[in-house]
């Protein structure tokens, strides 16, 4: 897994894995619409830099 998520709620934090860049962007989307999870963060696992996400369109 080279893709390593983070999310804070009031319970704890979170961590999840996916293989790619796609599947990471589109659950820590998924975290942050569920209103509960704060500081949502992908790690590259391989060489450990976390991943500018690119800004959400419309608005």
């Amino acid at each position: 897994m080279r893709y390593h998520i983070t999310a804070s709620s009031q319970v704890g934090v979170m961590g999840l894995k996916r293989d790619t860049l796609e599947g990471a962007l589109k659950k820590a989307r998924e975290l942050r619409e569920q209103g509960i999870y704060t500081d949502v963060r992908i790690i590259d696992t391989e060489n450990g830099t976390v991943i500018q996400e690119p800004a959400p369109n419309g608005g």
